[in-house]
């Protein structure tokens, strides 16, 4: 299942090459750059992830904004997760904290939904504290029809893992 997740963020890379420790790596780049190509794309300096959820208070805009969107996206993916049946704890590609599976199925529509809806929310008004970038996001689960997409996805995944 991690492969087949993997398999759906690089399509063009032969991803049974690679050991999981690899596929993480190159998602970490992956991400990277994308964070990097949203600040270029909507004018929003990045500097990098860095947050504390223990002080809210000294994360900058932008990481507030992806913090509040992703935060959204997890709980749309959870309750996704768990209306199907699938356990939040059993991650594939995380493997820490209480929800692994949570953040697995998330981290497949951050591109396309939480991280551009942060970076738009920022962009139109830099001092949000996230109630903009939550409803970029809503619109962005709307448009890219999310809600039947996840249950879809997800099945497909577990039928992949099962011919394996």
């Amino acid at each position: 299942i991690a492969r087949a997740m993997f398999k759906m963020r690089f399509p063009d890379i032969e991803v049974e090459k690679y050991s999981v420790k690899e596929l993480r790596g190159m998602e970490g780049l992956r991400v990277r750059k994308l964070y990097a190509e949203l600040g270029l794309k909507y004018g929003v300096t990045w500097k990098g992830r860095s947050y504390n959820p223990r002080n809210w208070d000294l994360a900058d805009g932008i990481n507030k904004a992806v913090s509040s969107a992703n935060a959204s996206l997890y709980a749309l993916c959870a309750a996704v997760v768990c209306s199907m049946g699938y356990l939040p704890s059993l991650g594939f590609v995380h493997d820490a904290g209480a929800l692994p599976f949570i953040y697995d199925v998330a981290d497949l529509y951050k591109q396309e939904t939480s991280l551009p809806a942060a970076f738009q929310a920022i962009r139109q008004d830099p001092h949000n504290k996230g109630e903009l970038a939550r409803k970029i996001l809503k619109e962005k689960i709307e448009e890219t029809r999310l809600m039947q997409r996840i249950p879809k996805d997800l099945i497909a995944l577990f039928e992949i893992a099962k011919k394996s």
